[in-house]
């Protein structure tokens, strides 16, 4: 008897243990667990980067489960925070649980297909693999609006286009210009987070000082890891084939108390000059009533005339002075060489930036009586065209009056009186 009591006390026990470990319809808790979910940032490595995998399980059944342990096996991936589940405890029914794993990635790039593994004890163990990748990919940096050549003082608007080719989304994206050769009107430029096939566009205006390099730095971060990647482009100075090109022609120079040289002045160029203004140079010496002549703006194929008065001694070739500004303040300056009795010489060599503004000011320019500017039709000759006009308005009135015919009729009457 005694013996069947020590018995029957081991059978309650043991069935206990079988119930502690089993739902109501006889299976084991344990098979009521599954993987619902895993999440991994950022969703692609580069290589050497650190990343966190979080595996979500759920206990679908009606009893709670005991887990031992819980572990990501891979050759492929350093798993940073290994032993951080060797204890774990029970999940209750009905509920989740997630475990984040950090990991760092080699210097090969590919798809690893770590294993995510749960231990149950005496009631068996769950496994699943997850595909982690691993690409060196780094977002598409190109740069618009770059000239073929510079010049120096001048700026010119350079626009950095970032676009996102990963697989995810990239967080703190700055750009910004390094060099130093150039000014910028911006030191960097915070984009931020760029979604992925997402891109952006900043613009830069920037001035070169010198020749050299430009470089636009584009730093990232993926996930909680940071990069940066570089484009460059070489600054060197040429001639501008848009620029603004100033053309004197139709010159004529007349002498009296003071001499005088006259003519036209054509912007030949693709861009806007601003401030033009005329003079004489050495050893000439400008001089009143029309010592510089302001014409203001000339847009390109336009022109305007211009008059100089100026005293000399003796006879030679005189420097006619043209200097203009572009739309950053920097003054050129050209010089066309007039001799006393015939028209221009050709030296139409524009020089490099006379000096630099920080500002060009407004466009000046000088007004004829009908309010013309800097333009050619201040060479239209308005006072005979309006005269002609005045007189024809004026016939037509008188002869819809009678006045012509009266006129006529008295001019008759006269000559039949002087016959007789």
């Amino acid at each position: 008897m005694k013996y069947r009591s020590v018995i029957a006390a081991l059978f309650i026990v043991l069935f206990c243990g079988m119930v502690s470990a089993a739902t109501d319809d006889g299976t084991d808790a344990a098979s009521q667990i599954s993987v619902t979910q895993i999440t991994q940032t950022p969703a692609t490595l580069m290589p050497g980067d650190q990343g966190f995998i979080t595996i979500q399980i759920t206990n679908s059944g009606e009893e709670s489960a005991y887990i031992d342990r819980a572990k990501l096996y891979t050759d492929d991936l350093t798993v940073v925070n290994d032993i951080a589940y060797e204890v774990v405890g029970d999940i209750g029914a009905k509920n989740s649980m997630e475990f984040t794993f950090l990991v760092k990635a080699g210097s090969v790039e590919g798809i690893f297909y770590p294993n995510f593994y749960l231990d149950f004890g005496t009631a068996g163990s769950l496994r699943t693999s997850l595909p982690v990748i691993v690409d060196d990919t780094a977002p598409q940096v190109s740069l618009l609006g770059v000239p073929e050549t510079f010049t120096e003082g001048k700026t010119e608007d350079i626009t950095v286009r970032v676009g996102n080719t990963r697989d995810g989304d990239l967080s703190a994206v700055t750009i910004t210009p390094d060099t130093d050769v150039v000014k910028s009107d911006q030191t960097s430029y915070f984009v931020g987070v760029l979604a992925k096939d997402e891109s952006a566009e900043v613009p830069f205006a920037i001035t070169p000082d010198a020749e050299g390099d430009l470089t636009f730095t584009v730093d990232y971060r993926n996930g909680v890891n940071e990069h940066s990647t570089t484009t460059t482009i070489p600054i060197t100075f040429g001639t501008d084939k848009t620029a603004a090109q100033l053309v004197v022609n139709e010159v004529e120079v007349t002498s009296g108390s003071t001499a005088t040289v006259s003519g036209d002045v054509t912007n030949a160029g693709l861009e806007e000059a601003y401030s033009v203004m005329v003079t004489v140079g050495d050893p000439a010496t400008p001089t009143n009533p029309n010592p510089v002549a302001v014409i203001g703006a000339l847009e390109p194929d336009d022109f305007s005339g211009f008059e100089v008065t100026y005293t000399m001694q003796g006879a030679g070739q005189v420097p006619v002075l043209v200097s203009y500004k572009d739309e950053d303040g920097n003054i050129y300056e050209e010089t066309f060489y007039v001799s006393g009795s015939s028209g221009i010489s050709a030296d139409g060599e524009s020089s490099a930036p006379a000096e630099r503004s920080s500002s060009g000011g407004p466009p000046g320019g000088d007004r004829s009586m009908f309010g013309s500017m800097g333009s050619g039709f201040a060479q239209i000759p308005f006072i005979p065209i309006i005269l002609g006009i005045l007189i024809v308005v004026g016939g037509l009135v008188a002869w819809r009056k009678g006045y012509l015919a009266r006129a006529r009729e008295s001019i008759v009457n006269r000559m039949h009186k002087e016959k007789k």
